[in-house]
C-alpha cells in the first residue's frame, strides 16, 4: 500500500496530539492529496456527508516538532525505550487508566500495535477545489502534522452509528479535564481562529499519563507554529509564555 494523501495540521509532534479524535472539535486539519490521486472527480459527492473516516499509519519513530519539551517523543515506555525502537505489546497502560493498569492492547487505541494502522472519524468541513487538486477541510482530526492517509470512506449514519454500543472499561473511567489559565494578553499572541483548538488540546491534559507532581516544571506544546509553554499544578493548566517556533 501507499499514501494517497497526507494531512497537515497545527500539531507537528505528538506531544499534545489528542488522544481520540474530536476531544478537540475545533482542531483543524486539511487533506492534501499525492499528485496520483489529485483529481476533481476522486471526490465528486463527497460535500454531502457531514463525517468521514480515515484511515492511516501511525509514525512512532519520527519525533518531529521544534518545542524544548518532546519527552513523550522519546519516553515511549516505562523501560526508557526510544520510538525509533519501540515494539508492540500484548498489554498496554492507557491514559485513560492513568498509566497504571494494564489492558489487552486489541482492547485499546494504542498507537504501539503489530501494524502501525490509525482509524479516524473526522467531520468535513468542506472541499476545496484547486489547480493542485481538491483539498478537504476536516475538524477533530487526532493526527500529527504530515500523517499518511491511505484512505478516506464516507460516515453513514445508518451502518456506522450503533447507539446500543458498550464502552467496555472506557465506561468505568469517566474522562477528566483542567482548567486552564490562560491570560487575555497570551491569548491575544495566537491567531483567533486557533484559541478553541489550542484550548481543547490543553484542557485534556497533554502529559504522559501518570506524570509526577511537578507544579514547577514548564512544558512546551508545538502548536500552529507557536511555541506554548505551561505548567501543571493539580487541575490547574496555566499558561506562562507563547512564542513563535
Amino acid at each position: 500500500m501507499r499514501p494517497i494523501a497526507h494531512i497537515r495540521t497545527d500539531l507537528p509532534q505528538k506531544f499534545g496530539i489528542p488522544r481520540n479524535s474530536f476531544l478537540a472539535p475545533h482542531l483543524r486539519g486539511t487533506i492534501v492529496f499525492e499528485p496520483e490521486f489529485a483529481l476533481a472527480s476522486a471526490v465528486e459527492g463527497l460535500q454531502s456527508f457531514s463525517h468521514l473516516w480515515l484511515i492511516w499509519q501511525f509514525e512512532n519513530g519520527t519525533p518531529g516538532g521544534t518545542a524544548a519539551d518532546i519527552a513523550a517523543d522519546t519516553a515511549v515506555s516505562e523501560r526508557g525505550a526510544t520510538a525509533t525502537n519501540a515494539r508492540w505489546r500484548p498489554t498496554v497502560r492507557p491514559p485513560r487508566l492513568g498509566g497504571s493498569e494494564r489492558v489487552g492492547v486489541f482492547a485499546t487505541r494504542s498507537p504501539f500495535r503489530p501494524n502501525p494502522i490509525g482509524l479516524t472519524c473526522v467531520r468535513l468541513e468542506g472541499v476545496e477545489l484547486t489547480d493542485e487538486g481538491p483539498l478537504i477541510r476536516v475538524l477533530g482530526a487526532d493526527l500529527r502534522d504530515g500523517t499518511p492517509i491511505y484512505d478516506i470512506k464516507p460516515y453513514i449514519p445508518f451502518a456506522d452509528c450503533h447507539p446500543d454500543a458498550c464502552g467496555g472499561w472506557i465506561e468505568e473511567s469517566p474522562w477528566h479535564e483542567l482548567e486552564v489559565d490562560f491570560s487575555p494578553e497570551l491569548r491575544a499572541r495566537v491567531a483567533p481562529e486557533k484559541v478553541d483548538g489550542l484550548l481543547e488540546i490543553l484542557r485534556q491534559d497533554p502529559r504522559r499519563a501518570g506524570s509526577k507532581h511537578e507544579p514547577e516544571r514548564v512544558y512546551h506544546l508545538a502548536y500552529a507554529g507557536l511555541d506554548v509553554s505551561f505548567t501543571v499544578d493539580g487541575d490547574v493548566l496555566r499558561v506562562v509564555a507563547v512564542e513563535e517556533l
